[in-house]
Parts: structure tokens; sequence; C-alpha cells
């Protein structure tokens, strides 16, 4: 079997399509490095995905995900260029950054295509933002794609996408078999107690008069973490909430029905339990997705069919009777349906023209039934219309789409006083009522790509996106003590959309035969610029009618500029392999307000440099291989409020950089079974995650050297 790294050099560079993330081998083995024989396949690429556009996309397999990230999504997720999140000891759950920009729907975050909402505002130090939760046992692939984002994963998105797809019946089942299992056990240290999955798949084939299969897989996937060391000693499991003892639990179902190679119908479930301390309090998070999906593929230029159904469904209580919110019963449940088709038309002189279009609607519908606080109900719903062509002559490569997207949003706006606000002094009170907005706008996207030589391509775009309020935003309330509901004076129904436009530059190169025969390498860099307008904050404003400044979310001013520089790249020999990723972000010129950082948002500005690079060695005929990774990450600012110090509250505060190394490996015992570990932060440095909140920082919550091994069997 030859290496996925020594096979990326023969890989075409192929395109996203409109109808979701998928990557092409190129970027999704990019930072491959374990031993073959267990590497999973995580990316199916057909061969219709030929023709369409080149976006900034990366990806970290299962197998990576294992070893050189320790079975950790967010460690993952940093290492990827123009990507972080906001991470802190205390959450499992994931909010992903892309660009500098993260929560309230600037990034479309997914689990197997359905996009996650789920939001809690809880303590001064909560974000608000959006929340993943998944058991990372279960995960085949994480796939980011940066910038303008096409298709239905593309719907009221202003930075870009990242997909979670979890296992696949080929995941587990080794090669030439139609029934088997995949098992994986992994015992560390410092707090991580044990982590381990269990799955059996069946495929059946010869049905349908002989024409078709169907296929089932069923999983089940637990953690149980304790209270890790930090550098300095141990977390502070008690008031502040640091500890990060968790116990993620899942389970996972997945049939496929294809009665001919023209039809497959499939559906999943995903299950997600999980209980742990933050902000004081106790949270019992359930996270489950549905997923039912048609693909018609009849062998047709004309027709390549994709109708996408999903539910989400997210719980949060807070049991026990201790704290002002204890009792706090919230609920997010997203409905979805996406349409969409594929073209390939043959035009004059041979030049080929790929036509991807289709539609999408998605809801996002959140409950307070208890002790709500700063979170506030409503209904968001998203509808967008989309088109994007791809036109090969040759060397030359013209790109470009169109897409118009809608929101409407319907929230409770609660009581408030006759003279206050926009209520006329001269009447009776106003709110407590169920209002809505809604809007739309077209989203033009063009670019150019050359191919200058076989090696090297050169790329340019530009993109209009934009995102619309949330109801949290539009309809904020302040935040009611116990069991009351706030007051509708602090609503901004006037909230307009975030909207961005981004300019994009990028090179592409791949080489065979670099160093030696047989090898390959790969390098990308691209660079961006964006402008946003519209940026929505949490400031104090002046209410008529009202003493005090109240705090409340609006747009601002002017415009908020993004760039960055990032790079990505490998070189494989087939014995030594290296891959690097660098990003050099500006993305701190983002505004912040006087409610910014004390649990009404926080700003989302990436570390001026982050950087991992990793190395390699593989021997005994590959079955064994060996590396280390070294990840830097610069400095930052992260918004705080302190009213003793500074005039307004609100201020930047400064996190410092810092450099961690870790070692990992595998060996491959036989085709069906491998050992590997990790040594997270070898030489136990303390640090603190930039991403979180400031006060989490100052107690530098970062995780102390920690050590995992683990086998993974196929039977």
């Amino acid at each position: 079997m030859s290496h996925p790294m020594r096979a990326l050099g023969r890989s075409v560079l192929l395109a996203t399509g409109a109808s979701g993330l998928i990557l092409s081998p190129t970027h999704a083995l990019s930072q491959s490095s374990p031993d073959p024989a267990l590497v999973l396949d995580p990316i199916r690429v057909q061969s219709d995905q030929e023709g369409t556009d080149t976006a900034a996309t990366s990806a970290v397999d299962a197998a990576d995900l294992q070893t050189r990230y320790s079975g950790n999504p967010q460690t993952a997720l940093n290492a990827l260029p123009g990507v972080s999140t906001r991470q802190s000891s205390n959450q499992p759950g994931i909010e992903v950054n892309i660009r500098g920009l993260s929560g309230f729907g600037r990034v479309n975050a997914m689990i197997d295509g359905v996009p996650q909402s789920f939001k809690n505002t809880a303590s001064h130090e909560s974000s608000g933002g959006s929340l993943l939760y998944v058991q990372p046992e279960f995960l085949s692939a994480i796939e980011v794609e940066r910038g303008a984002v096409s298709g239905a994963a593309g719907n009221g998105t202003l930075a870009g996408a990242a997909n979670f797809r979890t296992l696949s019946l080929d995941d587990i089942l080794l090669e030439g078999r139609s029934e088997g299992g995949m098992t994986r056990l992994k015992f560390g240290d410092n707090g991580y107690e044990y982590s381990g999955l269990v799955t059996y798949g069946k495929r059946l084939e010869g049905l349908w008069s002989g024409a078709g299969h169907a296929d089932i897989l069923l999983g089940y996937a637990k953690s149980d973490e304790g209270n890790y060391a930090t550098g300095d000693g141990e977390l502070d499991d008690g008031s502040a909430g640091r500890g990060s003892a968790n116990t993620p639990e899942g389970r996972l179902v997945k049939i496929v029905l294809a009665p001919s190679e023209a039809h497959e119908l499939s559906f999943g479930l995903l299950g997600y339990e999980n209980t742990f301390q933050n902000s004081s309090y106790t949270w019992d998070v359930d996270n489950r997705t549905y997923t039912a999906d048609y693909a018609y593929r009849p062998g047709s230029d004309l027709i390549n069919l994709d109708l996408s159904a999903y539910y989400n469904d997210t719980t949060l209580t807070y049991p026990g009777t201790g704290g002002s919110y204890a009792g706090r019963e919230t609920e997010e449940e997203t409905y979805g349906l996406s349409l969409s088709n594929r073209s390939h038309l043959v035009l004059s002189g041979g030049r080929r023209l790929v036509l991807d279009y289709g539609l999408s609607w998605t809801r996002d519908d959140f409950q307070t039934h208890s002790m709500r606080g700063g979170n506030h109900p409503g209904t968001l719903d998203k509808a967008s219309l989309f088109a994007d062509a791809t036109l090969d002559m040759g060397a030359t490569t013209l790109f470009g789409g169109l897409r118009y997207d809608y929101w409407r949003a319907d929230g409770y706006r609660p009581p408030y006083s006759a003279g206050v606000a926009d209520c006329p002094a001269d009447g009776p009170d106003c709110g407590d009522e169920w209002v809505d907005r809604d809007g739309g706008t077209w989203l033009p996207k063009i670019g150019i790509r050359h191919a200058v030589n076989e090696a090297l391509t050169l790329e340019a775009s530009y993109a209009h996106t934009f995102r619309p309020p949330t109801t949290h935003e539009m309809f904020y309330a302040l935040v009611p003590f116990g069991d009351g509901v706030g007051s509708g004076m602090t609503n901004n129904l006037d909230l307009d959309p975030e909207t961005s436009r981004t300019l994009e530059l990028s090179a592409h190169y791949r080489q065979q035969g670099l160093l030696t025969a047989g090898d390959s390498a790969w390098l990308r860099v691209t660079a961006f610029q964006s402008r946003i307008e519209n940026y929505i904050v949490n400031e104090f404003v002046d209410i008529p009618g009202d003493p005090y400044s109240r705090a409340m979310w609006v747009n601002t001013d002017g415009s908020t500029r993004m760039r960055g520089l990032e790079v990505e790249g490998g070189y494989d020999s087939g014995k030594v392999y290296a891959n690097l990723s660098l990003s050099i972000s500006d993305t701190d010129d983002q505004p912040y307000g006087q409610g910014t950082g004390m649990g009404n948002g926080m700003t989302s500005a990436q570390p001026e440099r982050m950087a991992t690079l990793d190395i390699g060695l593989r021997t005994l005929e590959e079955r064994l291989t060996l590396g280390t990774q070294v990840r830097y990450v610069g400095e930052s600012q992260q918004a705080a409020f302190d009213w003793g110090s500074y005039p307004d509250g609100a201020y930047m505060a400064e996190t410092d950089s810092y450099t961690l190394v870790d070692l990992y490996g595998s060996y491959a015992i036989t085709e069906a079974a491998q050992l590997f570990f990790s040594v997270e932060n070898l030489f136990d440095e303390s640090y603190g995650y930039p991403g979180g909140s400031a006060a989490a920082y100052e107690e530098m919550t970062g995780r102390g050297r920690t050590v995992i091994a683990g086998l993974t069997t196929r039977f």
C-alpha cells in the first residue's frame, strides 16, 4: 500500500463543490503522517468534483487527530492556517474562529453538514457564541473552508465554514470485507482517564435484483477526563470553575440504501451527552443530530442531484438548587433542507463549463424554558438561492457565482414602560409581544486561476458575504435574575446585517521528484483582505426615558479591516516527511463595546503569528512512525473589563506568545491492529489559551504535559 503523501503528488487540485465541503486529496492528506496501515480514508472525492474553483481549504483526518493532536479537535483546528478556537479548560464545546471572526453565525460550524448554533450566555466570561458538541472518537475528518463558501454551507455565513465529518462504513471495514468493526481504547495521565470507541457495520450486497446494496453502521464512544494539571500545578476546580473534568458519551447510527448505482438514500443519527462544570454551574448538555440525504446519479452530464434534510436538537440544563440560575433549561432546534445539482457542459473549442446551482433553507429556534438570564428566545430563518459556474479554458480557468440570501428574525420583546425608548409617554406600556424583521441581499463572487506550468498555479478571487443579526443580538433584554424575562427597551430591531468584501490572492505549487525520485512536495500561499461593514458589538447606550446607560447590541460605524497571510505545505519522501502551517494575521482592528468582555460577546482577534512545524520518519518497512511537532502561538489581544482602572470599563488585555513541543508515534502490528502514543506539551510549559476570556488567560489554564497511549483494531 503506497503512503497517502506520495499519492498526493499525483492528485489533481480539485475544487470544493457548491453543495458542501468536499476537499481534494491534496488538502485532505496534506497533514498526513501516521503509518498507512490504519489510516482512515476520511474523504471520498468523486470524479464529478473536477472543474470547480479551488477555495482556501484545509483538513485533518482521523489518524492525525488521534496521534499528532492527542484526539483533541481544538488542537487540530489551531494547527490549520487562518483557523483558531475560543478554547478554555472548562468548555468542551467548540467555537471555531476563521480569519479573526467567530460567533453569532460568522462561521458555519457543522456536524455532517448540519449547522451547530447552540449558545449559552453564562457569567462575565462567556462569549455567547455558537458551540459545537461532538464526541471526538466519532470523527473521520475536520474540513475547513476559509472565505466565501459556495452552496448550502455558505447560507448567511460571513467568514467560512468548518465541517466535522463522522465515521462511515468504509472507514471501519478492512479492505475487501463486507462486515466488521473497529475499536479504539486509550489511556493517559494528567487527568486523561480513558477514551474508547466500538463500532460494527455490515454491507448487504446483491439486493434489489442484484443491482443494489444496503449498509448499516452502529457505534458507541465514551471518554472520561478529570481535572488536568497546568505547567504550574493543578487547575482550580472550585468557585472559579476552571476544572476540565467532563465525560462525553456518544452514539452513532448510519443506514445507506442504494437500490442501484443511480440512487442512494442515507440516514444518520448522532447522539452526544456530557456533564461538566462551567460558570459556577453544572452543565448537562444533550446534542442530537438527524440527517437524511438522497443522491441521484443517472450517468448524465446534466444531472447530479443531491437532496438533504436535517434536524438538530441541543438542550442544556443546570441541575441543582444553588445560584440565581439553578434549574436553567434552554433548547435550540435547527431544521434545514437543501437541493443542489451539478451540470457538465462541453462548449465550442473543447472548453468545459461546470454549473452548480440550488437552494437551501435553515431555521434556528432558540427556546428558554426556565431561568433564561442573558439568553433570549426567538427563531432565525435563512434561505438561499445559489449558482456557481466554472469555465475551463485550458491553462486558464474562470469561476464565479451569485447567490441571494434572505433572512427573517422572529423574537419576543419583553414589556417596557411608557415613556422609555420608543414607547410613547402618553400611552400604555409597550412590549410583551412577538415581532419580526427580515431582509435579503445579492452576493457575487468572481475569480480567475491560471496554471503557469504543471507545478505552479496562481489564483485571484473577490467575493461578497454577509451574516444576518441573530435573535440573541436583536432581542437582547439585559440579564434578568431568576426566572425574569428582562426589558424590551434594550431590543434593537434596527440592527443591520454584517457584510464583508474579501479579496484573495494565492499561489499553489506541487511537484514530484523534487529532491529524490518518488518524493512529493506541495505549498500553498494565500493572502486575503476583508472589509466588514456594520460590525455588531455590545455597547452601553443612553436610552430615552431611562436614567442609566444600558447594554445593547449595535452596529458600529465605518469599516472593520481583516487581513493576513496563510501558508500551508508538506514534503514526503516515504522515509521522512514534514508539514508546515503558518498564519500571519492582522485581525485586531475589530471594534469592541463596553459590554464586550463581560459576558456580552468577546473579541475574536487571532494571535499575530501562529505556526506549526511537524517532522517525522518511517522505518521498519514503514510500520513504525515517529514524529514531533512544534506549535507556536504569538501575541494577541482579548477584551476585558475593569471599572476601577478604566473609565469606560472595557479595555484590551494583551496575551503573551508561547511555544509547545509534542511527540507522537504509531506502530502497525498488523494490517488490523495499530499501537499509537502522543506526548502533549513535552516540556510542561505554563501558558494560557489566547482565545478564551482574559481572566482565564491570566490563570494560565493551558494543559500541562500529558501522555496518551492507545490501540486501534479492526476486525
